[in-house]
């Protein structure tokens, strides 16, 4: 399995895919050799960091707050607030790719600093091709005009009653009138 950096969680990624052995070498990329009673770990130590930096990667939410937690003691990185409550926020977002990756993407912030951040951020408006797809569909369906073809441009989808906007025309890859 390769790991996909647009999915916030990787499911079917086992331990042994991220750290395959390494021929008598630590498996957590250390480079150390393994002592004889060892077979895929230099230590437990090792074992460990590696089994952490896997959830993480796997996208373990709680693992994710519990070492994020650990490195920034509840301190928002963008304003300082110290605080119970506060958010695991990807430094790359998923979006654009930022998913699928080790601690050093993410960051702790307050919850009025991570509402600012997804608001300002450029994504916030957009909708998945995804999403307005099976919007679509539905809307379709429900009126008794879906067939299998692929609607290709906003005009077709129009002549079938539905408004389109410039912005979901794009995120459908959709030409606008």
């Amino acid at each position: 399995m390769v790991v996909n950096q647009y999915l916030r969680y990787q499911r079917g990624l086992t331990i042994g895919q991220l750290f395959p052995s390494q021929n008598g070498l630590c498996a957590c990329g250390c480079q150390r050799e393994l002592p004889k009673s060892r077979k895929k770990w230099h230590s437990d130590t090792c074992r460990n960091e590696a089994y952490i930096t896997f959830a993480i990667v796997k996208g373990d939410t709680s693992v994710i707050r519990a070492q994020l937690y650990l490195r920034d003691h509840g301190a928002c990185r963008n304003c300082g607030v110290i605080s119970d409550e506060w958010h695991a926020d990807h430094i790359i977002p998923v979006s654009q790719g930022g998913s699928a990756c080790d601690l050093s993407n993410f960051q702790t912030l307050c919850i009025d600093c991570h509402k600012d951040k997804t608001h300002n951020f450029p994504h916030h408006n957009a909708i998945s091709s995804q999403a307005v797809s099976i919007f679509l569909t539905r809307i379709l369906t429900a009126v008794g005009q879906y067939s299998e073809r692929r609607l290709k441009t906003s005009n077709e989808i129009q002549h079938l009653g539905v408004a389109i906007s410039p912005s979901v025309s794009s995120a459908i890859n959709c030409p606008a009138n």
